[in-house]
């Protein structure tokens, strides 16, 4: 989902689509990290490209602890003399469960969790 939402945020994909069509055809994109990491590279961040205003976009696998590696990151922040203010963490686990809990009828189930990850970036997108 990661890499999907690092997609929308750069431009890659459109924060939305319409139809499943459209949908599936994003979906055979060629994108990094698309098919996941494996163990060993939980807990490593990739990064993915710049945003329109220069910020970089990174990806990061947490395995099933994403809790404990953000909560380290950020408390790691400091001791190394950078601003934990400067980062802005993204649990996009959480978008989904938040759609779960709200599910569009209006919009298929497919196209509704992709609109729900372009919902996040864009909510990101305006915090920046």
């Amino acid at each position: 989902m990661a890499p999907l939402a690092a997609a929308i945020h750069l431009g890659y994909l459109p924060s939305r689509v319409e139809t499943e069509a459209e949908l599936r055809f994003l979906l055979r994109q060629e994108l990094p990290l698309r098919k996941g990491v494996t163990p060993r590279e939980f807990g490593v961040l990739f990064l993915a490209g710049r945003g329109r205003r220069g910020e970089e976009v990174y990806t990061l696998a947490t395995g099933k602890k994403p809790a404990l590696v953000l909560k380290t990151i950020t408390k790691l922040l400091p001791l190394l003399g950078e601003d934990p203010l400067n980062y802005h963490f993204i649990d996009c686990k959480a978008a989904l469960d938040q759609y779960r809990k709200q599910r569009a009828v209006s919009s298929p189930a497919l196209c509704g969790w992709y609109n729900a990850i372009g919902r996040m970036v864009r909510e990101v997108q305006r915090s920046l």
